[in-house]
C-alpha cells in the first residue's frame, strides 16, 4: 500500500513526529509527558480519520454490540476507538526503513531462502553501517533515490571502501526495498537505475589466491616435524584434497573406505538469532555441503599419503562421529585459520585462508593439465564458471601426473 498525502497530512505526521520525540525527553515532568501525549493522540486521530474515510461512506468507526471499535479494509479490531486509531496509524504509517529490514530479516529466517551464515553476514552489515544511517527512520516511502546516493557518497568518499564492500552493503540495501515492493509497502524500488559508475572506490593490490608449490613444499615439511593432533593433520589434508573447510570439519572416514572420502556433510557455525534479531551463541550444525547436492555431494579419491594421515587421526579419535576432533571437540574455522597463520609465519610465508587451500589444490590440478570440466564434480561445482575463478592461479608448472597423485607431499 502506497499513500499519497495532501501538504496537510504530511504536515500532521512531520508534527507527530516531532510531538514523539518532545514528549520522550527524560527532563519533563509526568504533567508534561501527559501534556504530549494527548496532542499526538488527537493529530494521529485526524490524520487516520481523513486517510481511512476518504474513500468510504461512512464517517465513524463501527462500534460492535460487545463495546469494541472494528475497521475494514484493512480490518482491525481493539477494545477503544483510540487503540483502534493506534493499530490504524502503525498500519499507514509505521513503515521505517528500520521496520521494514525486521520484517525482511525474520521473513528470511522463517522461510529459509538463504543460509543462517549470510543472514548473520547481513544483520551484522546493517548494524555497522546502516542502523546508525539517516535511512533507519525514515519512512521507507519518503525514501528517494537522492537519499541513497547521499548513503552511497558517505561510504565510499574519494575511495575509502573498496568496490566488494560496497557490494555487499548495497546488496542488503536492495533484499530490504525488493521486499518492500513485493509486500506492496512502496511501488518501486529507488535503489535501482542509479549512476553508482560515478562513485570512486579504493583500488587494492591485486591479491594472491593461491599458495605456490614452493610454499606447499615448505609448509607441509614444516608441518610433519610437529605433534599430529587435530588441527596440524587437518591442515596436512587441506593440502592433498580440495576439500571447503566445512567439509573437512564433518568428514568422516574408516579404514574400509580406504583412499574414497565421501563428502556427504559439512559442519556449519552458525550464531543463533534471538528475537530481537541480535546474535546469541555460536552453534555448530552438521548440514548437505555448500551448494546444489546434486554436484556438493561427491566421492573424491585421495593419494597413499593422504590416507595416512586419515588413519593417524582414526587411531587417535576411533570413536568419533566425526573424523576430526581436538581433545574432545568440532574443529573450528577460527582456530583452523590461527594456526595456518602461525605456521605460515614460522615458515617465512604469506600467510593465505582456508578457503584459498582449495584455489590451491584445484590450480594445481589445472596446471597439470586435468580439464576444468573434470575439475568441477572434485570442487563440488554446479557450473563451470564457477570452477573457473578457482583454477589458473600461478602456482607453477610442476607435475604432469593425474587427480590424487598430483595432491601429494
Amino acid at each position: 500500500m502506497h499513500l499519497i498525502l495532501t501538504d496537510e497530512q504530511k504536515e500532521l505526521l512531520k508534527s507527530i513526529h516531532n510531538l514523539k520525540i518532545l514528549s520522550s525527553n527524560a527532563t519533563l515532568s509526568a504533567s508534561e509527558v501527559a501534556f504530549y501525549h494527548d496532542m499526538t493522540n488527537k493529530k494521529k486521530a485526524k490524520l487516520v480519520t481523513q486517510i481511512y474515510f476518504q474513500d468510504k461512506d461512512g464517517k465513524d468507526f463501527y462500534q460492535c454490540k460487545d463495546g469494541r471499535f472494528k475497521s475494514y479494509n484493512p480490518q482491525f479490531i481493539a477494545a477503544t476507538r483510540e487503540a483502534l486509531i493506534e493499530k490504524l496509524y502503525v498500519y499507514y504509517f509505521d513503515h521505517t526503513f528500520e521496520a521494514i529490514y525486521k520484517q525482511w530479516t525474520k521473513h528470511r529466517i522463517k522461510t529459509q531462502i538463504v543460509s543462517g551464515k549470510t543472514i548473520e553476514e547481513d544483520i551484522s552489515i546493517w548494524k555497522r553501517f546502516l542502523s546508525c544511517s539517516p535511512l533507519a527512520h525514515m519512512q521507507i516511502a519518503e525514501i528517494k533515490p537522492k537519499h541513497i546516493m547521499n548513503l552511497f557518497h558517505e561510504w565510499t568518499g574519494n575511495g575509502k571502501i573498496s568496490r566488494k564492500d560496497f557490494n555487499n552493503r548495497k546488496s542488503v540495501l536492495n533484499g530490504i526495498f525488493r521486499f518492500a515492493v513485493l509486500h506492496e509497502i512502496i511501488p518501486y524500488n529507488p535503489i535501482t537505475s542509479l549512476p553508482c559508475n560515478e562513485l570512486k572506490f579504493k583500488v587494492s593490490a591485486k591479491k594472491t589466491k593461491a599458495y605456490s608449490l614452493d610454499e606447499r613444499k615448505a609448509l607441509l615439511d614444516y608441518l610433519n616435524t610437529l605433534k599430529p593432533d587435530a588441527y596440524v593433520l587437518a591442515i596436512q589434508l587441506a593440502f592433498m584434497g580440495i576439500f571447503r573447510i566445512g567439509e573437512l570439519k564433518g568428514l568422516s572416514w574408516n579404514p574400509a573406505d580406504g583412499n574414497r572420502v565421501s563428502i556427504n556433510c559439512q559442519l556449519v557455525e552458525e550464531r543463533t538469532i534471538n528475537e530481537d534479531l541480535s546474535l546469541g551463541e555460536l552453534t555448530r550444525t552438521l548440514k548437505n555441503p555448500k551448494g546444489n547436492p546434486y554436484y556438493s555431494i561427491r566421492t573424491e579419491y585421495v593419494s597413499s599419503e593422504a590416507v595416512a594421515l586419515l588413519q593417524q587421526m582414526k587411531d587417535q579419535n576411533p570413536d568419533g562421529k566425526l573424523l576430526f576432533l581436538h581433545k574432545g571437540r568440532e574443529l573450528t574455522t577460527d582456530t583452523f585459520n590461527r594456526r595456518l597463520k602461525k605456521y605460515c609465519t614460522a615458515v617465512g610465508i604469506p600467510y593465505l585462508s582456508s578457503h584459498k587451500i582449495r584455489f590451491t589444490g584445484a590450480s594445481m590440478l589445472y596446471a597439470a593439465g586435468v580439464p576444468a570440466v573434470e575439475i568441477q564434480p572434485l570442487l563440488g561445482h554446479s557450473n563451470l564458471a564457477m570452477t573457473q575463478h578457482y583454477i589458473g592461479q600461478q602456482v607453477t608448472p610442476q607435475d604432469d601426473s593425474k587427480m590424487a597423485r598430483i595432491l601429494i607431499k
